[in-house]
């Protein structure tokens, strides 16, 4: 507790130190004083009488944090700041332009022709953009007899002084049909912007939901050039992070490896915050269909783009668990609630200090916001604070993902910081890159530190705080114009703080047990466990191998197992009897896992207990089937072929028991010894018999299992006897380890690279000539 005691007070003075800043310097924290709906409505009557349009319904406000945007202009602000650099903010405030208040009622014109109204005002009523819409324009074509250019400066009428002359100026200064209207009596001097709408978009596509006039007023014109080259830098980052999430989220979902659950639930209140405000505002349901499929857009990026995040974070970490699982389960406990705790605190820390970089990055010179510092009204296409907190959160697991998978940032230190910092730059509203990296870099400090930390559940609650606390003290600071938001927002707000509370309160017993995890979550951790115990066997088959090959003098010996994707069972070992002869063996378990395993250690174990001077390997062999039927496994049989050497003479015996025949090499050629046979440990009872063999000086003899054989090629062609043979016969004269390494090599010529499908293992005897 005092830990979060500690935290708390911390965020606390940050968040207050960068309301005060904003208070100080952001023009829309500035103006507090808002008239009522009533003066508004007056305006927009005014306003329309001076054009020449007649007012049809009761005029409808809202209040708006910052200017339109629209295609490729700037907003009032960017030009303002252009302009005026450092001053720009207090005037601003003086003009009482942010925040706005929208005002929109059916009007027609003396023609006939009807349509919508809006006009954005500022709090001191003052017109700042006016835009007519057709109320049908897919149904009602353009009259030819109407003069479009005299009705668009009629419209600019209502910027005007009373009485005062409209001058207009040159129309190229723009390009693409810009109008240019200079505002008598501006100080400094105004101008009123408008495009064709037929030179930006195609007409038809416009009468359907554009506009069919609109002006702007700002302080100057600024040139086409500037207007693309000023955000390039953070176009390039979204327009990259944008095809990078789309890429990931079909990777993952084509591996299966993607919990979709909670990205549908986000997409799904992002749409309920959405769908009021276009309800309440379109005038068509051609209207309506433009801003639900904005709205449908900006849910599906949301949905792709945390369901990435926290999918990917969870196949990144195995056995990732998080109190937000808890939480979701109704369980929340101690822990999950010093997560919520935290998570506010850190977040009203992050809120006051990214406040606190918009407002020091309006005393720069060449630096201006692009939006309000908070996102109002919440109801519309544009994505709200509850949006905003989400795709925060979000941004930052995918940083500390990509830290952690990608090997080429692995290396560099700090990378989920550097990372974060980038794509959160690109949520801050400023018009200079670098400046908003910096706030970015800050944010991500605390972000990634906060997640480190505590969790998960820390991070989400943080991001949701930065975005909402502050929206939802300037809701409660203009409550008669924002009373709905105001009661969603400070609800979403301090959530973090009650549930946090609520946690701490219960029993830690609560969060014990298994939470629910998403389904893929539980085949990974699946796959994972089994994959550690097939590691585990390998582990051990490896184990039961001998460590070094014997030396025999006037013997060379090599041996290699190569083992397959599974944990198998092939086996080679060398024992040494009472008489000072050597017991050479190479066998095969069938099948792969536990039972396979099992039966190997127990078939090496009956050889080291059963080899002695005076046991031909046929007799050993009998006893080993009686060993492995009584205690081994129903489903499986070993293959085993034992030999008996005296390495003086270099006479010896051989037994097999089902498995591939040796060869025998001399120079000569190079022929299979025939000992026919059944595996031991399954079928009827059998008996072994013995095979004298003799190994004369500069002969071979080549044990192997059956996975050299069976090997397969591309087109399914195994690798065969016939290949084997021809290979032995070109290196009989070669030492053992050279034997071993031409064959090895060769049937990986055929085979490929990668692991096998079955267990390889090969030995090769050969007496020095």
């Amino acid at each position: 507790m005092p830990r979060l005691s500690v935290l708390a007070a911390i965020g606390l003075a940050l968040f207050a130190g960068g309301i005060a800043a904003a208070l100080l310097r952001l023009p829309e924290w500035r103006n507090r004083n808002v008239p009522d709906h009533e003066l508004f409505a007056t305006r927009l009557r005014e306003s329309a009488r001076t054009a020449g349009l007649e007012i049809e319904s009761d005029p409808r406000t809202k209040m708006r944090s910052e200017s339109w945007i629209h295609d490729q202009e700037l907003t009032d602000h960017e030009t303002t700041y252009d302009v005026l650099g450092k001053e720009a903010a207090d005037f601003l405030a003086r003009r009482g332009r942010g925040p706005f208040v929208q005002a929109t009622a059916r009007s027609r014109w003396p023609d006939g022709e009807r349509g919508d109204l809006h006009v954005l005002f500022s709090i001191r009523g003052e017109a700042m953009a006016a835009r007519w819409i057709h109320s049908d324009p897919l149904g009602a074509p353009t009259r030819r007899s109407i003069d479009r250019g005299a009705r668009r400066l009629a419209l600019a009428r209502m910027f005007m002084p009373h009485g005062a002359p409209m001058k207009e100026i040159d129309t190229d200064v723009l390009g693409q049909g810009a109008h240019l209207v200079g505002v008598p009596g501006s100080q400094p001097a105004e101008t009123l912007v408008s495009y064709d709408v037929t030179s930006i978009a195609a007409p038809n596509v416009q009468r359907v939901v554009g506009s069919a006039d609109l002006w702007r007023r700002r302080l100057e014109n600024i040139s086409i050039g500037s207007l693309m080259t000023r955000n390039l830098a953070k176009n390039v980052v979204s327009a990259a992070l944008m095809f990078g999430v789309f890429g990931l989220f079909i990777v993952l979902l084509a591996r299966r490896r993607i919990e979709l659950s909670k990205g549908l639930v986000l997409a799904a209140i992002s749409i309920a915050l959405s769908v009021p405000g276009p309800l309440r505002s379109s005038t068509s349901w051609l209207q309506f269909a433009d801003s639900a499929f904005k709205i449908l857009t900006k849910a599906v990026g949301l949905f792709a783009l945390w369901s990435v995040a926290e999918s990917w974070l969870r196949a990144t970490i195995p056995g990732f668990r998080t109190s937000f699982d808890a939480l979701r389960a109704g369980r929340l406990g101690p822990k999950g609630g010093r997560a919520l705790l935290a998570g506010w605190s850190i977040g009203a820390g992050a809120a006051g200090l990214g406040l606190l970089g918009l407002s020091i990055a309006t005393m720069m010179s060449g630096v201006a916001p692009t939006e309000g510092s908070v996102r109002i009204p919440i109801f519309g296409t544009a994505a709200s604070p509850i949006d905003e907190g989400a795709i925060r959160s979000a941004y930052v697991l995918l940083a500390i993902c990509a830290a952690l998978r990608l090997p080429l940032v692995r290396r560099i230190r700090g990378s989920a910081t550097a990372l974060a910092a980038l794509l959160l730059a690109t949520r801050i509203p400023l018009t200079s890159f670098w400046i908003a990296l910096a706030i970015g870099v800050v944010l991500a400090i605390v972000f990634v530190r906060g997640y480190a930390a505590f969790g998960l559940t820390t991070l989400l609650a943080a991001a949701l705080t930065a975005t909402t606390l502050p929206a939802a003290l300037f809701s409660l600071l203009h409550r008669p114009w924002l009373t709905t938001p105001a009661i969603l927002l400070v609800s979403v707000a301090i959530a973090p703080v009650v549930f946090g509370a609520i946690g701490l309160r219960r029993s830690a017993d609560v969060e014990d047990g298994l939470h629910a995890v998403p389904a893929f979550v539980r085949r990974l951790e699946s796959e994972n466990r089994l994959k550690y115990e097939m590691d585990l066997l390998a582990r051990m088959q490896l184990g039961l191998l001998p460590q070094d090959t014997p030396k025999i003098d006037g013997y060379e010996i090599a041996a290699r197992s190569i083992l397959a994707t599974e944990a198998g069972g092939d086996l080679y070992d060398f024992v040494h009897d009472a008489a000072g002869r050597v017991w050479i063996a190479a066998g095969d378990v069938s099948g792969h896992g536990y039972s396979c395993a099992i039966a190997q250690a127990m078939a090496k174990a009956g050889l080291a207990s059963l080899v002695e001077a005076e046991r031909t390997p046929a007799a050993v062999l009998d006893r080993l089937d009686r060993v492995l039927r009584g205690s081994g496994s129903p489903r499986t049989f070993t293959t085993l072929v034992l030999l008996r050497l005296d390495a003086a003479s270099g006479d010896a015996l051989i037994s097999n028991a089902g498995h591939p025949y040796p060869w025998i090499v001399t120079h000569t050629g190079a022929r299979e010894l025939e000992l026919p046979s059944l595996p031991l440990g399954q079928g009827p009872p059998r008996t072994y018999g013995d095979a004298p063999l003799t190994i004369d000086p500069g002969t071979t003899l080549v044990l192997s299992s059956d996975g050299l054989f069976e090997g397969t090629d591309a087109t399914g062609h195994a690798y065969g006897f016939d290949r084997m043979g021809a290979l032995l016969r070109k290196v009989a004269t070669r030492p053992a380890d050279a034997i071993l390494t031409a064959i090895v090599d060769d049937w990986r010529e055929h085979v490929g690279a990668g692991a096998p499908a079955d267990d390889t293992t090969i030995v090769v005897v050969k007496r020095k000539a």
